[in-house]
């Protein structure tokens, strides 16, 4: 009977256990997972040093102002959220900034700008007449008429209109002779040995052909000094050894210290302009750029004296910022990308590659006053309408088309993906003139010695200070200032910190390995306990 009763006994208890079990197995499977959810927010509340969390769960107050603190808490973590949202896509729109670094740079660190000289007179009138007396022709056009008609030439340059059959009529003649346009416009332009008087440089009388050369520019071909956009010079021979590998610079200020150019208009071989004006088209630029109408340009008339003054500004980069891929800095270092035309990388140079390659891709060549490394096929007068027609197209910073904006976006992205230069220099420039007069003035009498002034223009180009002003491009925020940036709005509106942050991961995470653990071992010591009354009851 003994042995009856123990065997109830048991068999109660197994059940009990077992009933316990099948609860709790029921229990985990419907709501352990909002239990544990549940317990772990409550358990958070009590401890985070979030401002406002802990009143979310404070027993001693009311539901109504527990509900309140509890709308506050979500509206600041959502203001906070839309705050760092709003910061974030200010630095990554802006990533970089540039300010003044100083005002008080010295302009010893900074290279002279090149002086490209262009007449205004395109064709020499003498020039014109001498070689259409020398070219084949038609038997019913004279030397004179088609000395006129090679003024059809300056066309390329957007000035002047004419009908297809006055360009074939040209272009005829052209072919007759065996003649390239490239060429003939050189031979037809007034010569820098002829426009250049006297030239002197850093108050020391020098010849001119030592400090300029004929350069292809975007008003054709003209006198440039300091130039080193192309990776060939075209200095005499004979002068090379004479020249510096690198820009010019200068270490005091003052128009006696920089370049001083006496110019011979010849305004009686006048015989081809764009504007109706005597005198020279002086363009200041970077000694590395091509000479386009991005450069300063100036304007100096025949009998004049001009005094062109420079306020150099420079622009670099920190090294943070090359840090960055060129597509978020949005610039290139000059060695970052290479040239085919020139010889080293600017935003100005890239332009005008990608202009010629545009133009090239419109009409299938390029104009003689465009860049060219050879491999685009120089546009004939035949080509002239289609280059006029595309002007609206390519002449500008971007590209131009009525009917697809996505095609100009294409090529740009494609064909030029110029970015800006993220070291360069510019060179703002005021200019005086007066009168020129030898009459009375005793200054220069050596520079002027044996000049007979008729028609000459005295141009000076110098710095007007010893200082400039130097600008840093830098990054907008780095690491630095971002995470400060982002702690000072979370500890504003939370109250947050890094040790917040750890608390957030350790009761979410670590805190909840622990808590399983704790369970494991407490299962287990039930299991135990079970085991020792059963085996009690046996006895």
């Amino acid at each position: 009977m003994f042995k009856d009763t123990s065997t109830k006994v048991l068999n109660s208890v197994k059940t009990k256990h077992a009933i316990d079990n099948f609860a709790v197995r029921k229990k985990t499977q419907k709501d352990l997972l909002k239990e544990w959810i549940s317990e772990r927010i409550t358990h958070f509340c009590n401890v985070t040093s979030l401002h406002g969390y802990i009143h979310t769960i404070n027993d001693e107050y009311r539901p109504f102002e527990r509900w309140l603190w509890i709308i506050l808490s979500i509206l600041a973590l959502i203001i906070a959220v839309v705050l760092l949202w709003i910061s974030w896509n200010w630095t990554s729109e802006t990533p970089t900034t540039t300010v003044i670094e100083s005002t008080n740079y010295p302009t010893y660190n900074l290279p002279f700008p090149a002086v490209t000289i262009c007449s205004m007179n395109k064709i020499s009138k003498l020039a014109a007449l001498e070689i259409a007396s020398k070219m084949r022709k038609p038997y019913n056009i004279t030397d004179e008429e088609l000395a006129y008609k090679l003024r059809l030439l300056l066309h390329f340059r957007g000035s002047g209109n004419a009908s297809l059959e006055e360009y074939r009529e040209v272009s005829d003649i052209m072919e007759m002779n065996n003649e390239n346009i490239n060429y003939l416009l050189e031979r037809l332009s007034p010569k820098c040995s002829d426009i250049l008087e006297r030239c002197s440089w850093k108050g020391s009388l020098q010849r001119c052909d030592g400090l300029f050369q004929a350069v292809n520019s975007s008003e054709g071909t003209c006198c440039s000094f300091n130039n080193y956009a192309f990776p060939k010079s075209n200095y005499d021979p004979k002068m090379l050894s004479s020249i510096p590998q690198r820009a010019r610079r200068v270490t005091a200020c003052g128009y006696q210290t920089g370049l001083t150019i006496l110019l011979k208009s010849f305004k009686t071989d006048y015989f081809g302009t764009e504007i109706a004006a005597d005198g020279f088209r002086i363009m200041i630029h970077n000694a590395y750029d091509y000479a386009d109408p991005n450069s300063v340009v100036k304007l100096v008339a025949a009998k004049t004296e001009a005094f062109l003054s420079v306020k150099p500004e420079s622009t670099y980069s920190t090294e943070d910022v090359y840090d960055l891929p060129p597509d978020i800095r949005n610039c290139f270092q000059y060695n970052e990308r290479g040239m085919d035309t020139f010889r080293q990388y600017s935003y100005v140079n890239c332009m005008a590659e990608c202009r010629s390659a545009m133009i090239n891709d419109l009409c299938g060549c390029v104009p003689f006053n465009f860049p060219s490394n050879g491999s685009y096929t120089k546009c004939k007068m035949t080509d002239l309408q289609c280059v006029r027609k595309n002007k609206d197209r390519y002449a500008g910073s971007t590209f131009q088309f009525k009917n697809d904006s996505s095609e100009a976006s294409r090529l740009m992205r494609d064909k030029c993906h110029c970015l800006p230069d993220c070291t360069f220099f510019t060179y703002p420039s005021e200019i005086s003139t007066g009168t020129l007069n030898r009459d009375f003035s005793y200054n220069s009498l050596s520079f002027f010695k044996d000049t007979n002034l008729t028609d000459e223009s005295l141009v000076h180009v110098f710095f007007n200070d010893l200082i400039a002003t130097h600008y840093r491009k830098n990054m907008y925020q780095n690491w630095l200032s971002v995470l400060a940036n982002f702690g000072g709005i979370l500890g504003l509106f939370l109250g947050f910190s890094l040790v917040t942050g750890f608390e957030l991961i350790y009761f979410f995470t670590i805190r909840t390995l622990f808590d399983k653990l704790a369970v494991k071992i407490e299962m287990r010591n039930k299991k135990k306990k079970q085991s020792e009354d059963e085996h009690k009851i046996m006895k």
